[in-house]
């Protein structure tokens, strides 16, 4: 019912978000160099053109040495300059990733999105042709939302802050994330007792098994950076590592759990055309 043909066949592609990429044995992947004193400029989203374009999140392409790798772009906490940031691999670091010199979506092993081709100078750049880092470049060039952690070998590396701590109850204290387009359902964030934190799709106003009452399906984490979902934040397409469970096939449209024991809501199982869902007991 809340998955079409075109849906449950997988076709809908992951157009924005922090996603999985394999990781390389080559240290150069996750090198983070000393930072250097002096800092270099790049473009500027206020310039315009096709700088202007390469809003946070978009896709720059993928690193041929590293098959599947994923690169998307990042904003300056002044909101006025684009970063290259390489996304860490699933499920240890599904939302850290590293700070790239705007030089290496030009590199030769690079293969890089129509909307990256010929887009290198509007990046921060790094001090030599193989864009591995930005010269002096810090956490502070990402504003308060960001914070530093570790990438696999212990070097820095970045993440969106989580925002849901007062996300404490299922029903009482969920924080609506955006909609899904495709039927305009809210995406909410809610916490389950004994499971966590999980992204939740509200169906009670289009599903007549609601009769009513809250009902939502659980949503695999990784839904949050779909092209579909209309988020108010854009930041929380970063926050995945918030969300407990795995990605998800279909791009998140599978559950990340089996069937779960929610106290004050009963489980409506799968079956013609509907997708497992929990109501609130009357």
């Amino acid at each position: 019912m809340y998955k079409n043909q075109t849906l449950r066949k997988g076709l809908y592609a992951i157009l924005v978000g922090l996603i999985t990429i394999p990781m390389s044995c080559n240290r150069q992947e996750i090198d983070t160099p000393t930072p250097a004193i002096s800092k270099q400029a790049g473009a500027r989203l206020s310039q315009g053109g096709q700088c202007a374009t390469l809003t946070f999140g978009r896709e720059l392409g993928t690193w041929n040495t590293v098959p599947n790798s994923r690169f998307q772009v990042i904003i300056a906490g002044d909101g006025d300059r684009q970063y290259v940031g390489q996304i860490l691999p699933e499920p240890q670091f599904g939302s850290r990733f590293l700070i790239r010199g705007g030089q290496f979506i030009a590199r030769s092993d690079f293969n890089p999105a129509a909307i990256a081709q010929g887009a290198s100078g509007c990046f921060e750049p790094g001090p030599d042709a193989n864009g591995w880092f930005v010269s002096g470049f810090s956490v502070n060039d990402l504003g308060s939302d960001f914070e530093q952690v570790t990438a696999t070998d212990g070097s820095p590396a970045y993440r969106v802050k989580d925002r849901f701590q007062n996300v404490t109850d299922v029903y009482f204290s969920r924080t609506y994330l955006g909609s899904w387009t495709v039927n305009n359902t809210p995406i909410e964030a809610r916490r389950i007792s004994g499971v966590g934190l999980v992204v939740a799709q509200n169906i009670t106003q289009v599903d007549p098994r609601s009769q009513g009452r809250d009902t939502f399906i659980i949503r695999g984490r990784n839904i949050l950076q779909r092209g579909d979902i209309s988020l108010l934040n854009a930041l929380d397409r970063g926050r995945t590592e918030a969300f407990a469970g795995p990605q998800t096939g279909l791009s998140g449209l599978l559950p990340p759990f089996g069937s779960l024991s929610i106290p004050g809501y009963e489980l409506l199982p799968a079956g013609g055309g509907a997708d497992e869902a929990y109501r609130r007991l009357p």
